[in-house]
């Protein structure tokens, strides 16, 4: 009678398992396959769908849209793979892998008709050496300074909601401007949506790494979930671990991330970034920061600065340049918003981000 009962309920397990689209990941692996080529094969107890995101040149991850519930395998680093960590984000399971930071890198990737085996065949070649002290931003004999500018949300994302106004509206009136101000001094600029699209955060990543930008600034609206602090004013972030409990909610809402995924990725964070980029960030933020409430107190007179913060912000991660997110003033704060649906004041806004920008990139040339 017991086996019987044990039986029945590893059949329930079984047939659990299968309906709500758990996986086992049971094989990981390197296979040299010649000069500068080797295979990682992954083995699955089987998949039907994945996506590969490359979020910079040396750290890429693969999500399938399964919850893992065994892995039965050790993820070892081999070859070209210097790091591999698992996380279960949003219902799927992604496994990044960080790489030698020596080898530019191109991957081909191919799932098996059963959906037991991925295998990514990367190519890799050797970067030349680097020149000893060459700065953040190109000489101008060589090229003009490149930005990309990213106005958050889009699409089917609306952002934070405010009484006047949604949040990915706004952003995107001040983007627009902030571009044309900019390409008026002759910088080239790229905007990582020009309309009311969707792009996602490693889209997002991926333009401003193959347009080799030298500064990338992210523009959102703030928003307070809690009526009675009555929050209001400019924050600009640069990408750094932080213990803040509410700059990691902030973080954690525009990163679409619970506050224990985040956790995960302050630790993701701490392996990835570099300290020279930590350092140029700042000093980024703190120019834009001065010169939205330089611009934006000549229509807001009362425009409150909440300071220069550091968080981790997902669409930072993975810019090779200084980068920073900005909170231009509260959506639901009943003045901020009054004043965040004038088209006078996201203007000035504009103007005081692209002169930010123009200082920061002056004196880093």
């Amino acid at each position: 009678m017991r086996r019987f009962v044990v039986l029945i309920l590893f059949i329930l397990y079984a047939s659990l398992a299968q309906a709500d689209g758990l996986v086992k990941l049971k094989g990981f692996g390197c296979l040299r396959i010649s000069d500068g080529v080797q295979n990682v094969i992954l083995t699955f107890s089987g998949i039907r769908h994945y996506r590969f995101i490359r979020l910079s040149d040396d750290y890429w991850y693969i999500a399938v849209p399964n919850r893992i519930i065994a892995v039965e395998t050790d993820l070892k680093p081999c070859g070209y793979i210097k790091r591999i960590l698992t996380r279960i984000i949003k219902g799927e399971t992604r496994i990044f892998f960080k790489m030698d930071k020596g080898y530019s890198y191109h991957f081909r990737l191919v799932l098996s008709k059963g959906g037991r085996f991925l295998v990514v065949r990367i190519k890799a070649d050797r970067k030349s050496a680097p020149i000893q002290g060459k700065p953040l931003i190109v000489s101008p004999k060589k090229r003009r300074a490149v930005i990309v500018i990213d106005p958050g949300h889009g699409g089917k994302d609306p952002g934070a909601i405010g009484p006047l106004d949604k949040e990915k509206d706004v952003v995107l009136f001040i983007g627009r401007y902030v571009a044309d101000f900019l390409r008026a001094d002759g910088y080239k600029v790229y905007m990582t949506r020009r309309g009311d699209t969707y792009p996602t955060l490693a889209d997002r990543v991926k333009l401003a790494n193959r347009v080799k930008a030298d500064v990338f600034v992210s523009i959102h609206a703030n928003y307070s979930p809690k009526r009675k602090d009555n929050a209001r004013g400019l924050e600009v972030y640069f990408l750094n671990t932080t213990s803040d409990k509410r700059a990691l909610s902030l973080a954690a809402r525009e990163n679409g991330m619970s506050l224990s995924q985040l956790g995960d990725l302050n630790k993701i964070i701490l392996s990835l970034i570099q300290t020279k980029k930590i350092q140029y960030s700042k000093v980024l933020a703190s120019k834009v920061y001065r010169d939205m409430l330089i611009w934006g107190r000549k229509v807001y007179k009362t425009y409150k600065g909440r300071g220069v913060r550091q968080a981790p912000f997902y669409v930072l991660v993975g810019t090779r340049c200084p980068s920073i997110l900005i909170e231009t003033a509260f959506i639901n704060n009943p003045v901020d918003a009054v004043y965040l649906h004038k088209d006078s004041f996201k203007r000035e806004l504009a103007r005081g981000i692209a002169r930010g920008i123009e200082a920061f990139v002056r004196l880093y040339r």
